[in-house]
């Protein structure tokens, strides 16, 4: 029987970091991954917003068809989540990134931009993927994107890693107004944490 396929949380505010924790546990010697097949990382794009379902269908077939082109793209798309990751959770911390990860981030952005084209929308103009339908890496070049343009638009002083004192490690950029969140999801770590408050007042 085939596992069912992992859900995903889109919780962080942001592409990159809502790529980063599509492993569970990150910040632990156990974690747990999402995604387990080149099929879950172009569904994760899909439900992330960053393909139209006309590309991930091509994609899909096209992964189908290529398992060696499909290994490839999983093991290149885990790659740079780790980058991102470490990237972001070191700046969390108000720590500097490894320079290592910053050349491997700035890779993947070049990668990137170039299959950006600007094209006329009307009165104005808007960027386009110039590569085929075929084109597997097109899946996570948004990713490397967005990342670069969080670091060098910020605000970096947002970016948050889940206080769970379990190691749940999701990172998130945090847009509320007092600039206050601590957890991932308050439905999850955040009524942990305040259980186990009131837990530990009850027995003072």
């Amino acid at each position: 029987m085939t596992a069912p396929a992992a859900a995903f949380s889109f919780l962080a505010e942001r592409l990159c970091l809502d790529f980063a924790n599509t492993v569970d546990w990150h910040d632990t010697d156990h974690p747990g991954e999402r995604v387990h097949t080149p099929a879950d990382v172009i569904r994760w794009a899909a439900e992330a917003g960053a393909l139209d379902a006309t590309t991930a269908a091509a994609l899909h077939a096209h992964a189908a068809a290529h398992p060696r082109r499909a290994a490839a793209l999983l093991a290149r798309a885990r790659a740079l989540r780790e980058v991102i990751y470490r990237v972001f959770s070191a700046l969390s911390h108000g720590h500097s990134p490894l320079p290592e990860d910053l050349g491997a981030l700035d890779t993947a952005r070049l990668e990137a931009a170039r299959h950006q084209r600007l094209v006329p929308d009307g009165h104005r103009f808007t960027l386009t993927w110039d590569a085929p339908g075929d084109d597997l890496n097109r899946v996570w070049w948004p990713v490397a994107l967005d990342a670069a343009d969080l670091l060098t638009g910020g605000p970096l002083e947002r970016v948050r890693q889940c206080a769970d004192d379990r190691g749940c490690g999701w990172l998130f950029l945090d847009t509320s107004k007092a600039g206050r969140r601590r957890w991932c999801s308050m439905e999850d770590c955040g009524n942990r944490a305040k259980a186990q408050r009131h837990r530990q007042r009850a027995t003072v």
